[in-house]
């Protein structure tokens, strides 16, 4: 489930990281957490997986920490039919651990980015060579499930679910795992999701809401059981035979097939990491 930041009317480098050497190892639990300072201020931030190399500001912060907002610049934060505005900052982080700094694109929108810190950021907008997030604690038996990544401050590697190649994030805000509209609805038509509840609808971030139902799924990830799985979908899903469940070519190409991971399927590993410098993100976990 890709958020689609589009920038108006200039364009900017989202992210310059300065050369740190360092690694960095951050608890999942109960959310992961650096401190920084910006202009000289102190702040909190929780990283979001999800997210790529960007840094998103809760208002109240970014009116305590003086962030200047760049004139005449918009972001869309865009999921589904859901949109979000806001303005758009690049202000320069201190981090407290090992005392690098980077410039992020940060959005300010008018919600709260983060209920447990001053903002969210992205685990590529960190300056570090190699990023952990302990999930838990290691166990007997670990094996180490690596991903090859195309861009090493975007935590998207691609795997198999099922027969289908999708995109893969990581999701610790929430337990159940997600699938995007193309894979639920691809994954339906193949009979490899079946549903198992009510189509509601789901808050995710920023505010946006999608309209999900829970479905019932032998499906994996590199051997990790999804365990609890909601499909994003407009419709009620009716299974394979129903003909909403088709996937119709349009005049655009449908979004790439995307799967969130969420706690419940990570419940096996004891940490993601990221070695930027070999473009490859490690999964550590049990079988």
């Amino acid at each position: 489930m890709r958020l689609s930041f589009l920038v108006f009317l200039a364009a900017l480098g989202v992210c310059s990281n300065a050369a740190a050497q360092t690694s960095i190892t951050l608890a999942a639990d109960p959310v992961p957490i650096v401190e920084a300072q910006i202009n000289g201020r102190p702040v909190r931030l929780e990283v979001d997986l999800r997210l790529p190399d960007v840094l998103v500001l809760n208002p109240q912060a970014a009116e305590r920490l003086g962030v200047r907002r760049v004139p005449l610049l918009a972001v869309t934060v865009i999921l589904d039919d859901a949109r979000v505005r806001g303005r758009l900052a690049r202000p320069r982080i201190v981090f407290a651990e090992g005392g690098a700094a980077s410039r992020a694109m940060t959005g300010i929108f008018n919600v709260p980015a983060s209920h447990h810190a001053d903002g969210v950021i992205g685990p590529g907008a960190l300056p570090h060579d190699v990023i952990r997030i302990a999930l838990g604690a290691e166990r007997e038996g670990e094996r180490e499930i690596s991903f090859p990544l195309a861009d090493a401050d975007v935590w998207e590697p691609h795997a198999q679910v099922g027969a289908l190649d999708t995109e893969i994030n990581f999701d610790l805000a929430n337990q159940a795992s997600t699938l995007n509209r193309t894979a639920s609805a691809r994954l339906d038509e193949a009979g490899a999701i079946v549903a198992d509840g009510a189509h509601a609808e789901t808050p995710m971030l920023l505010g946006l809401r999608a309209q999900t139902q829970p479905v019932r799924t032998d499906l994996t990830v590199a051997g990790l059981p999804l365990g609890s799985v909601v499909a994003r979908t407009r419709a009620p899903l009716l299974g394979a035979l129903d003909e909403d469940a088709i996937v119709v070519s349009g005049e655009g190409d449908a979004p790439t097939p995307n799967l969130w991971l969420g706690r419940e399927a990570l419940s096996r590993c004891s940490a993601i990491s990221v070695d930027r410098n070999a473009r490859r993100l490690t999964l550590s976990c049990v079988s």
